[in-house]
């Protein structure tokens, strides 16, 4: 019996070799010929296909294309979209991303791990990289990398921390421990360090970290310039509290009931 399933088992493998090497001679893409009429999903991919068509050298293009093929479960077809985009654009991050995506789900740790280090070689400000980084980690016991990871991704957005912005916090052991691993920095005025260089958090609130991301899930807005306020010290010193990009000072309003400020004396004039 164990030498009928072996005979079937290399009797599929040639088969299926046999259709890929018959779709790369035709020039036919593998997936297309499993694509559904008028299903939604397969009419988006063939949308997408006709933009990378047009549009063959945008890696932006191809990742987005990844990721319709990756949904279908055109890994693959997938896989190809994703190093094609990192090719034509050495400063992709998000295909690197989703490539360690492809491959976490294919069961494929060691090859997640890889494709997230070049997400964050190419990014380091991208928390969603660090994270799941840190979760492979985890997984493997290897809890203090895990917890440096975690850590990183909780800097660069103290949002990841969150399970409504991360529902994937709630799966992790470690997370009050990357927490105390920031406990120092948080304290501190200037908590972000040298990460603030590559912090571009208002990019990457919206991103998920449970799904591909594509080039629509990136914000390409510039960052707010940040606002300095003057105070005043109770020893009558003055500074300034400079504010976070986005954040605004609230207006001071007068109390109910008390009296209007003095209208601004004149300087009285100096007799010649």
């Amino acid at each position: 019996m164990k030498k009928t399933f072996t005979l079937v088992f290399a009797g599929a493998v040639i088969a299926v070799t046999a259709v890929l090497a018959a779709d790369e001679k035709s020039g036919e893409p593998f997936y297309r010929k499993y694509l559904v009429a008028g299903n939604p999903q397969d009419e988006r991919i063939l949308e997408e296909e006709r933009r990378v068509n047009a549009e063959p050298d945008s890696a932006d293009r191809r990742n987005d294309f990844g990721n319709l093929l990756a949904a279908r479960r055109f890994v693959e077809d997938a896989r190809m979209q994703y190093e094609k985009a990192l090719e034509l654009d050495k400063s992709h991050f998000l295909a690197a991303y989703n490539l360690g995506l492809l491959w976490e789900i294919e069961g494929k740790p060691s090859k997640a791990i890889s494709s997230y280090r070049k997400s964050i070689k190419r990014k380091p400000g991208f928390p969603q990289s660090h994270f799941r980084l840190g979760r492979l980690y985890e997984h493997r016991g290897s809890d203090g990398s895990a917890i440096r990871e975690y850590a990183k991704a909780f800097r660069l957005d103290p949002q990841m921390r969150d399970p409504r912005t991360n529902p994937l916090v709630i799966d992790s052991r470690l997370i009050d421990r990357a927490s105390l691993e920031n406990y120092s920095r948080d304290l501190a005025v200037a908590s972000m360090g040298s990460d603030q260089v590559y912090a571009d958090a208002w990019r990457f609130r919206s991103a998920p970290v449970d799904r591909p991301i594509s080039t629509d899930d990136i914000e390409d807005s510039p960052a707010p310039e940040p606002v300095d306020a003057t105070v005043t010290a109770p020893s009558g010193k003055t500074g300034t509290i400079p504010l976070s990009p986005g954040q605004t000072r609230p207006q001071q309003s007068m109390p109910r009931g008390a009296p209007p400020p003095p209208p601004p004396i004149e300087p009285t004039p100096v007799p010649q």
